[in-house]
């Protein structure tokens, strides 16, 4: 795994936008280029503090007001925007290269690139989705993530949080950037319960018949790799367990 780099932090004065979708961000940077809509009001501290997630530990919001002047100047202006094209850089540097293009993503799908995650979301303009499977098929309502791993490009699991985000009540995922991404890829598919688990099993499994695991479906080498690894809670997460596909997958 590649050392990650610095990420940038913002200056005095101005808003942490690590919260801003990529979309979002973009959209900021216009604003800021071209000296136009509220980038003032977008890049101001707010009156009352965060927290957020890239704030710093010696945060001092009194000092941060007090940096904003007045009424927008260039100066304030041109702050903001080499800020926020360092941020928009280092989300690119960091973005495996294969995923979609921003204006690829479907309506109702937005994505944030951290330092070491890339996060997607369902917003209320994505379309009608069904809970196809009655929450008596979960063995545990605690909630969790599905995890799925490949050793090919992120895009193999781009696709299926499109797949699932388009057609089921998945609203958050992510993946990991390229420094933090070890030989596998792995993609966590968060829910409230596992009802999904031989769902989404048999639908993408796609990997090499293994003495120690069973397979839901033939391998099929034409295509990505694919390894479904069950479902894993947040309370599991937090003991380091793994899950019990992975552990069987494992031959333990």
């Amino acid at each position: 795994m590649s050392q990650p780099s610095s990420w940038p932090t913002s200056p005095t004065g101005i808003r942490p936008v690590g919260q801003l979708y990529d979309g979002e961000l973009v959209a900021l940077a216009d604003a800021l280029r071209n000296d136009e809509g509220e980038w003032f009001e977008q890049i101001r501290p707010p009156e009352s503090p965060g927290p957020w997630e890239d704030m710093a530990p010696d945060y001092d919001h009194e000092a941060e007001l007090a940096a904003v002047p007045d009424t927008p100047t260039e100066e304030y202006r041109q702050q903001g925007f080499d800020y926020v094209e360092a941020v928009l850089a280092a989300r690119e540097d960091v973005q495996p290269d294969s995923l979609r293009q921003l204006d690829e993503l479907p309506t109702g799908i937005v994505r944030r690139t951290t330092q070491a995650w890339v996060w997607y979301s369902a917003t209320n303009d994505r379309g009608p989705v069904e809970d196809d499977r009655p929450v008596s098929l979960a063995s545990t309502t605690d909630h969790g993530k599905y995890l799925f791993f490949t050793p090919d490009e992120a895009i193999v699991l781009e696709e299926i949080v499109i797949e699932e985000f388009q057609k089921r009540p998945f609203g958050r995922a992510k993946l990991p950037t390229i420094p933090y991404r070890k030989p596998e890829a792995v993609l966590c598919l968060y829910y409230s319960d596992n009802r999904y688990r031989r769902d989404l099993r048999e639908t993408y499994q796609n990997e090499p018949e293994d003495e120690t695991y069973d397979l839901a479906s033939p391998y099929d080498p034409d295509n990505p790799v694919i390894m479904p690894r069950g479902f894993k809670t947040d309370e599991a997460t937090h003991r380091g367990e793994y899950s019990d596909e992975f552990e069987q997958a494992k031959g333990n």
